[in-house]
């Protein structure tokens, strides 16, 4: 599996556009800049099977409609998140001056906390629902591989204070990402990556414990 990272927009949002040997690909929050991000796509000889989101805020799915007028793929995003999608001003797009620029995705599938997203052999994502940052923010992992969106970043969290965010439902989804097996390597929404076994040694949200010594 490759992936190439794109910081996208005024708020650099990480899109990440994720391949398999076969040239195969998905986009991962697919946030502005559409041209940018199909450009990479063709430049790296890539057919875009699918976008996917791990929520539903406008700095993450701004080039969603453009990209799918080109390519004609589908988008999935968390049910609870899909009301979020379909409104300019629920999707932040309105609060973050974006208002302008909102165009409704098309051909939008929704997904569950465990459902297996696959997409060819390699591109199979296991959906961790992690609500807190919105209430259908999820993460998708494949193998030692976490696409974290907003939910957790190196040595930080997601913001809360937003509609829909949750202080508790964030700690829960953070202690449960924390209990995963194994090691990760961390596709943050923003920023550098990180790891799990970072995070589980020094953020305390990941890690309960932390606060108790």
């Amino acid at each position: 599996m490759k992936i190439q990272t794109i910081p996208v927009g005024q708020l650099e949002a990480n899109c990440h556009i994720v391949s398999d040997d076969s040239g195969q690909a998905v986009l991962i929050d697919t946030g502005a800049e559409p041209q940018r991000i199909l450009a990479a796509v063709k430049a790296a000889n890539l057919k875009p099977l699918a976008i996917l989101l791990t929520h539903a805020h406008f700095d993450h799915f701004g080039a969603a409609a453009e990209i799918q007028a080109e390519t004609n793929i589908p988008l999935y995003v968390h049910t609870l998140d899909k009301p979020m999608l379909i409104s300019a001003a629920k999707s932040l797009a309105i609060g973050l001056g974006y208002g302008h620029e909102y165009k409704e995705p098309q051909n939008i599938r929704t997904f569950e906390d465990g459902d297996m997203l696959k997409f060819s052999e390699e591109l199979t994502f296991s959906v961790i629902h992690t609500p807190g940052h919105t209430p259908g923010g999820s993460c998708f992992r494949h193998e030692d591989i976490l696409f974290s969106g907003d939910t957790l970043f190196c040595d930080s969290v997601g913001r809360v204070d937003f509609p829909g965010g949750s202080i508790t439902d964030m700690r829960e989804s953070l202690a449960k990402l924390g209990k995963l097996e194994g090691d990760c390597t961390v596709y943050c929404g923003h920023f550098d990556n990180t790891t799990l076994s970072h995070e589980r040694k020094y953020n305390h949200y990941v890690n309960p414990e932390l606060g108790k010594r």
